[in-house]
This record gives structure tokens, C-alpha cells and sequence, in this order.
């Protein structure tokens, strides 16, 4: 379907990972450290947003300047936990092997920390299939600002119409979109078909496993 391509850059949670147990008790967790009531609903809706942003829209303004030490808490916790809250989707070890198999070389997009994702992708035996991750932190602004994308592109020599970005979530999507690259939704995170149509991707696919077909 896209010709040319180079390099495949998927998003971490919600297309790689399930992490939504481990983030909604490292979210609990913080909240309790706060005397804040949690309410879940509000975090799994989120999901695919940088902590800070999250961390605002929930918490009363009184907060605002307390972002970073919020955020530091929350991943103590994240840190924490065993691997077990955390899952890989279904068909991601042999799709990122074929993909890799093919020629392609293959970045990482996320708004947690590089650090935290090779801790995760490592732990769940999948970081090696990685070309370059980025990640917060890495640049300056979190999706979804292009930023993370742009990095990618840059340090890898590729140009935007050579990569194709998967992610799934409208935020996510958003940033490959003002990025320049080619957008492919995926829903088997967070947001509905609804959300993942509202920022019209390239395409949107239903398995991991279709990433392949794409690159024919």
C-alpha cells in the first residue's frame, strides 16, 4: 500500500504494550500519596497524552506547579511494579520480527521516557528489534507535537514520505500527521474507531499482524 517506505515507527502503549493495569495503579498509587480521589475512567480516557497534560486536566489548578514532582511520584510506582501489569498485544514478537526481516528499520514513539521503554520492551523481550526510540525527554515537546517523529526521521536519514507512524490514539496520530509522515491507526488501544477516524489516518488497521501488507 505505501511504496517507499523505510521505516516503520510505531507508538508504545495501546500498540505494542497493555499497560493500562500498570498505569491505573501507579495513577492510584500517586493519588492516594495526595489525598486526591481517583477515578479511573479519567486516566483510561488520557491514555496516549504526556503525564503532565494528564496530571492537569484531572487535578484542580492548585496542582499546575507541582507537575514534575507528580510526575516523579507516579513513576516511582510505574517503576515499582512487576512486569506482569504489563502484557504485549497480541502478534507484536513476530510482527516486529518479519518487519525487521523484511529490510525495514523500525523507530519507537512514546511519551514515556526512553528509559522506561527499553526497561519494558526489554523485560517483555522485544527491544532488540528497535532501531532508535524517543520518547519524553528526548526532545522538547510530547505528542502530540511531531517532535519525537522529527527526531526519528533526522537521526535515521529518512524522509517523512519514506515512514509510515502507527498509533492509536487521535493525539498520537496528530503528531505523525504534523510530522509529515504517513499515518496508520490501530484499534486495539484506548480510542474508539470514532476518535482514530476524527484526524483522518492514512489508513486504519484492526491487527498487528496487517503492518506487513502495508509495506508490499
Amino acid at each position: 500500500m505505501f511504496r517507499g517506505i523505510k521505516l516503520v515507527i510505531y507508538d508504545l502503549d495501546g500498540v505494542l504494550i497493555d499497560s493500562n493495569k500498570a498505569i491505573l495503579e501507579s495513577f492510584r498509587r500517586t493519588f492516594e500519596e495526595i489525598g486526591e480521589p481517583f477515578e479511573p475512567e479519567l486516566v483510561l480516557s488520557r491514555i496516549g497524552h504526556g503525564l503532565y497534560q494528564i496530571f492537569m486536566d484531572i487535578l484542580p489548578d492548585s496542582y499546575d506547579d507541582r507537575r514534575e514532582e507528580l510526575r516523579q511520584t507516579y513513576i516511582k510506582h510505574f517503576q515499582s511494579l512487576d512486569i506482569k501489569y504489563t502484557r504485549l498485544l497480541d502478534e507484536v514478537p513476530e510482527t516486529l520480527a518479519e518487519v525487521k526481516k523484511l529490510g525495514f528499520m523500525q523507530g519507537l514513539a512514546t511519551n514515556k521516557t526512553v528509559t522506561e521503554a527499553e526497561r519494558i520492551l526489554g523485560e517483555l523481550g522485544v527491544s532488540g528489534y528497535f532501531d532508535l526510540m524517543a520518547g519524553f525527554m528526548t526532545v522538547s515537546r510530547a505528542k502530540p507535537e511531531p517532535d519525537m517523529i522529527l527526531y526519528l526521521l533526522d537521526k535515521l536519514g529518512v524522509e517523512p514520505d519514506e515512514a509510515i507512524f502507527i498509533d492509536d490514539t487521535n493525539v498520537g496520530l496528530t503528531a505523525g500527521i504534523r510530522a509529515g509522515v504517513y499515518t496508520v491507526g490501530i484499534t486495539t488501544g484506548n480510542n474508539t474507531l470514532e476518535q482514530i477516524k476524527s484526524v483522518n489516518p492514512d489508513t486504519i488497521i484492526h491487527r498487528f499482524s496487517d503492518i506487513p501488507r502495508l509495506l508490499e
